[in-house]
């Protein structure tokens, strides 16, 4: 069954293969079936057959046998659940003719056959009401209603219908019908209209009213009415606030008309059962206008239109078409075209039923191809086609079953027809895959490739550059093509485009490549169009023209030799292009990175602008300014420098601008001393410079005084602002010296540099100055007596404090004195200037000639020598001062000698033999901590002396007994004798001392406190264990002594 005409259909479209258009364009091997139709799981009660279909808003209204419609809409659900079945049933009195349904499926209008009544039914969820009294439109009995047009798509008359009832004699009535099947209005709208069928004798077979351009505006409406040999058209305004009688006004404006007056068309009678079938486009987001397409069953064909909806007139009256039904069959001269039983519109072809060969045809109405032939109707005889127009839906069905059309990418060849037909632009938009954007691309570059050929054979080169450069036409082609004209400026535009479309991250060497082509294309025409001489360009042509014969048709023929205006407009309008090339960014990186390159081509053409131009879109300033500068258009130079922030060609160019333009480029220099990079001292090479080409000049002066005021520290600066003072106006360069600080590490200049510059120049007090400042004080005397004598006392005064060379100046400045004009008062003032009595009568007298007289000095010399006086006196004082002291001192020690202040634990041991301390009544205390009993140093002591006696007893016997000669025997004998006997003469008077101590006893000279005194100077004058006594027995062991 729907398996076998599937079947059927894939065998068909696969030797089609699924194609529309020309069999050379090339196709995929497996296709779906555009149009796959899909049967309904209804059932019918046995012998019942579907003689009529309509269907809106998926509410379906099925004219079954004679009498019987039914409902059937699979969106609703039965009220009671025990009824498997949702469909309602409505007995039409007599046998049903036609039946129509609003656009919403509410109201359903019927005409009956044989009374020729109309009747109202009510179609709502799960109920379909037929309203008994039929609606009386004139004399019923003469009128056949044949076709309804609603209007309450666009009138908005909430539930209230608005229809246009046609009638088979010509009268049109306009109906209102309220919600509950009430006819509230009927009347007339265009009576003339049946007289004119009547004179021609000719019957209307169908209706169609809608707007013009969209449902917002109501107010434009248009109506067409077809009869059996014509179509006609009428246009007027409505008034849409009224409630009801919309058309009377409408048809008001034809009433009067005759048949010539009236817009129309005509077509060949034949046996044809006229149907009317509309396909509605759904709105886009962009645009409220209706895209709409007509159809209707005429005997001469099929008429076909598409409805534009800015001129609607000519849509049907002149841009329409007749699409013959025996398309792609062999037709013999006898066989009689039959049109189709049915028909149905999608947006790119047409449905056609054809019973009685059991066939379904669609076929494309943009070429008027067949693309599918369904010639498998085992499923029942086909009746009718019933399109959705609110959901967009497309539904047939045969005296048996209900089918529903599933429509498969149908734009799919739609593209490819449009393309072969030129129309590239509905080609374009017809190419879409919404879920394939490879194929959507490949697609546009194909049809980019067939407009971009159709633009070149007509010659509009300009135009298909771009539309090539998206093509699939191989770059080596097109370039080729466009390399033979003479006008390159096609080439260029085609090279852009490509261009554009490359990605700097994949296609670099694509992008260079591109770019230096185009580079040299464009410095070629600019290097052409500077050639003046019109003559030699004219035989440039004509040697080109003979050399290229063979390709000289495809020459453009209104080349024409430009004058020296039109050459310079020429010539500007490539410049303008060329540097908007320059600027893309597409090719930035490229420039940057290939400069040189491009540097070698410009060069090459030798044209110094380009060159300009293109080192200042790449910002090379330093190349920019070096060709201005090679053409010696220094106020370019200047100008480019200006506003940049690179300071070292500043530096750099500073030296030759400054020979030529002074004056600006030092205002330039001003500006920028702000900035904090700005280094002035870098522009010394350019100032040494100026002075050089201007040596009276004084432009680099008021500069430098520039830097001073803003606060400049550098000492290059400083120093060349010195010499800058001293070649113009010396009399600064005091009161500049006297401005800065006077500590040699905080001056702002160099004072050993500035020194030089005012010996060089005879700078007396300058130098002293500096002289003072480098603390070369003799050398600034030196200077200053050469100027005044104040001037070096000042020297003189400020010199640090040392009384040699402090004298020595001092001096220097009274031999001048007495050199230069022997006034003594003058020396006097001298010697009481330096103060401090730093200089004397006598230092000076040696200064003055040999025959000077002494009178003259007398008063000076008696000074000195009481002077000498009061100083000797005063320093014998002193002395009897000191020696006084020294005798107090004396005696204060001899007081304190016995006198210690001591604290000592009673726990504490003797450092000999380690008992208790407070055992005896005599200890003695030592600063280093060491403490013992009296008994146990006197001890220790005479065993110290002893031995000591004994070693010197030990040297006298190894010297006698030495190989030494009696003399030195004898020599040597007396000291050691000498010696033996002090020590011997120690050890007894510590005896003596110690016994006249434990007797209590004093000798009659002497009292007991100086012999204590005096054993305690032999025995406890230092520690016998720490002091210098230790230390001398360092090398004997210890119990020699214990």
């Amino acid at each position: 069954m729907l398996g076998d005409d599937i079947n059927q259909q894939l065998e068909y479209q696969a030797q089609r293969r699924f194609r529309s258009d020309e069999p050379s364009l090339q196709t995929d091997d497996v296709l779906e079936p555009i149009f796959i139709k899909n049967e309904l799981p209804w059932r019918f009660e046995r012998n019942t057959k579907i003689i009529h279909l309509v269907v809106s808003n998926n509410v379906f209204i099925l004219h079954l046998n004679d009498k019987t419609l039914q409902r059937r809409c699979p969106d609703e659900v039965p009220k009671d659940a025990k009824i498997t079945s949702s469909y309602q049933d409505a007995q039409i009195p007599d046998v049903i003719s036609k039946v129509f349904l609003d656009p919403y499926g509410r109201i359903v209008l019927v005409s009956t056959r044989d009374k020729r009544e109309i009747y109202v039914l009510l179609s709502s969820p799960n109920s379909l009401k037929l309203i008994k009294k039929p609606i009386r439109l004139g004399n019923n009995s003469s009128f056949t209603l044949v076709s309804v047009t609603w209007c309450n798509r666009f009138l908005q008359t909430q539930n209230d219908v608005v229809a246009l009832l046609a009638g088979q004699d010509g009268r049109i009535f306009e109906v209102l019908i309220r919600a509950d099947g009430e006819v509230l209005f009927s009347n007339e709208v265009f009576p003339t209209f049946k007289s004119i069928m009547d004179s021609i004798g000719d019957s209307v077979t169908g209706i169609y009213c809608d707007v013009k351009s969209a449902y917002e505006d109501n107010t434009n409406v248009f109506v067409v009415i077809t009869t059996q040999k014509a179509l006609y058209y009428f246009e007027h305004q409505i008034d849409p606030s009224r409630k009801s009688d919309y058309f009377t006004s409408f048809f008001a404006f034809f009433r009067d008309a005759s048949l010539p007056d009236l817009k129309y068309r005509e077509f060949p009678g034949g046996n044809a059962q006229s149907e009317i079938q509309l396909f509605v486009k759904r709105k886009s987001s962009t645009t409220q206008l209706l895209n709409r397409q007509f159809a209707w069953i005429t005997g001469a064909g099929l008429f076909y239109t598409e409805i534009d909806p800015i001129n609607v007139q000519k849509s049907f009256l002149e841009r329409s078409r007749i699409i013959y039904y025996n398309i792609g069959k062999i037709v013999n001269e006898n066989d009689e075209e039959k049109p189709p039983k049915s028909v149905a519109l999608t947006e790119f072809h047409c449905l056609m039923m054809f019973p009685n060969e059991n066939q379904i045809r669609a076929v494309c109405t943009v070429n008027e191809k067949i693309v599918m032939i369904d010639g498998s109707m085992a499923s029942g005889s086909p009746v009718c086609y019933a399109r959705d127009q609110m959901r967009d839906q497309l539904w047939a069905c045969t005296d048996e079953h209900v089918l529903r059309y599933t429509i498969k990418d149908e734009r799919r060849d739609v593209w490819r027809v449009f393309m072969q037909k030129n129309d590239f632009q509905k080609a374009y938009e017809t190419c879409a895959i919404i879920d394939d954007p490879v194929e959507t691309a490949r697609r546009q570059r194909s049809i980019n490739s067939r407009h971009a050929d159709h633009l070149f054979n007509e010659k509009k080169y300009s135009l298909c550059a771009s539309i090539y450069a998206t093509s699939d036409t191989s770059f080596e082609d097109v370039t080729l093509k466009f390399f033979v004209l003479r006008d390159k400026e096609p080439l260029r535009e085609y090279l852009q485009a490509v261009l554009q479309n490359l990605k700097p991250s994949s296609d670099s060497t694509q992008i260079t490549i591109l770019t230096l082509w185009l580079t040299d294309l464009f410095l070629n025409e600019l290097d052409e169009l500077r050639q003046t001489d019109s003559t030699t360009a004219m035989n440039r042509r004509k040697t080109t023209s003979k050399m290229n014969i063979e390709s000289s048709l495809n020459l453009q023929p209104d080349e024409e030799i430009l004058d020296e205006k039109g050459r310079k407009d020429r010539f500007d309008e490539i410049r303008r292009k060329f540097q908007y090339f320059l600027r893309k960014p597409e090719i930035q990186t490229c420039l940057k990175e290939h400069r040189s390159a491009m540097y070698d081509l410009l060069t090459s053409h030798g044209d110094l602008d380009d060159l300009i131009l293109f080192a200042e879109h790449v910002q090379d300033y330093e190349r920019v300014i070096l060709l201005y500068l090679e053409r010696e258009d220094y106020e370019k130079a200047l100008k480019t420098l200006e506003p940049l922030n690179n300071y070292q060609l500043l530096y750099k160019y500073s030296p030759t601008l400054i020979e030529k333009l002074p004056e600006q480029l030092l205002t330039v220099w001003k500006k920028k001393y702000n900035n904090d990079r700005f280094e002035a001292k870098e522009l010394l090479p350019a100032m040494i410079a100026y002075s050089r080409a201007f040596p009276t000049g004084k432009a680099v002066l008021e500069f430098l005084k520039f830097c001073l005021a803003r606060g400049c520290i550098d000492k290059s600066i400083h120093n060349y602002l010195l010499s800058e003072y001293v070649k113009f106006d010396t009399s600064q360069i005091m009161p500049y010296l006297t401005l800065q600080k006077e500590d040699p590490l905080a001056i702002t200049y160099d004072p050993r540099f500035a020194l030089r510059l005012c010996i060089d120049h005879d700078l007396k007090e300058e130098s002293v100055f500096l002289y003072r400042l480098l603390n070369m004080h003799e050398e600034a005397v030196d200077t200053a007596l050469q100027v005044n004598v104040k001037l070096a006392e000042e020297c003189a005064s400020t010199a640090p404090i040392n009384d040699e060379r402090t004298k020595k100046l001092w001096l220097k400045i009274a031999g001048s004195v007495i050199t230069q004009g022997h006034d003594l008062n003058e020396v006097m003032k001298i010697l009481e200037d330096c103060g401090n009595d730093l200089l004397k009568i006598e230092d000076v007298l040696p200064l003055f000639p040999d025959f000077e007289t002494i009178d003259q000095f007398k008063k000076p010399i008696i000074n000195s020598l009481e002077h000498y006086n009061e100083r000797l006196t005063f320093l014998r004082n002193e002395m009897n001062d000191a020696s006084k002291s020294i005798d107090d001192i004396r005696e204060d020690l001899a007081k304190y000698r016995t006198r210690c202040v001591a604290t000592i634990d009673s726990n504490e041991l003797c450092s000999l033999c380690e008992q208790p301390l407070m055992l005896q009544s005599i200890f003695y205390i030592f600063a280093c901590g060491h403490y013992f009993h009296g008994d146990c140093l006197f001890t220790y002591v005479r065993r110290l002396m002893k031995r000591k006696d004994e070693r010197t007893l030990d040297d006298i016997s190894s010297s006698q007994t030495s190989n030494q000669t009696t003399e030195s025997i004898n020599k040597k004998s007396p000291s050691k004798i000498s010696t033996k006997t002090a020590l011997q003469n120690d050890i007894d008077r510590v005896n003596n001392l110690q016994t006249i101590i434990a007797s209590g006893m004093a000798p009659p000279s002497r009292d007991m406190e100086s012999v204590q005194q005096e054993l305690d100077d032999l025995v406890a004058s230092q520690c016998i264990l720490c002091g210098e006594t230790a230390v001398d027995h360092l090398d004997q062991p210890l119990e020699t002594f214990l």
